[in-house]
């Protein structure tokens, strides 16, 4: 009877220490990241939200970001947005997911030759992703690098890439 309760004992505090639940181990219930994406799917670079839909580290997500560049009178200014899903576990995974990116452009550096003081230009383009995401369970820098191909308004460039870092919280 003695060996039982030791037993018991011993087997009640390695059940204690030793098989808490992976929500239990970290404080951080939901991903949330913001990240600077170079390349990728706002075009040159773009600075990003990305979070889950439910209470979890993977699964499905959104991301929206925006972008903004100038040089002597012309202006490019993207804004991605979309969905994705993240497939793996304790902070390794890959990434894939669908979305566009919004395009808005100006140019003012031919008033000249054109006649007209202003050109503008904007449009929707598809994208998708297919990457690798590095992001600690409990938080912290963040890692990512992806194939991100755009198709759409005559546009097909299958072999695009963009690589992000950032803080996930």
């Amino acid at each position: 009877m003695k060996y039982l309760f030791i037993l018991t004992l011993i087997l009640g505090l390695h059940n204690t220490v030793f098989s808490q639940s992976y929500s239990d181990d970290f404080a951080r219930s939901k991903s949330r990241a913001v990240y600077l994406e170079v390349l990728g799917n706002g075009i040159g670079y773009s600075f990003n939200y990305d979070q889950r839909f439910q209470n979890r580290l993977d699964g499905f997500g959104f991301k929206v970001g925006g972008s903004y560049f100038a040089l002597d009178g012309t202006s490019v200014a993207t804004f991605p947005f979309g969905l994705n899903y993240l497939l793996g576990k304790r902070g390794k995974y890959f990434e894939m997911g669908l979305g566009g990116t919004y395009l808005l452009a100006s140019d003012r550096s031919n008033t000249f030759a054109s006649g007209s003081d202003r050109t503008f230009g904007d449009g929707i383009t598809g994208n998708m992703i297919f990457g690798y995401r590095s992001e600690p369970v409990d938080g912290g820098f963040l890692f990512r690098a992806s194939l991100t191909p755009f198709f759409g308004n005559g546009v097909f460039w299958p072999l695009f890439a963009g690589i992000s870092v950032g803080y996930a919280f």
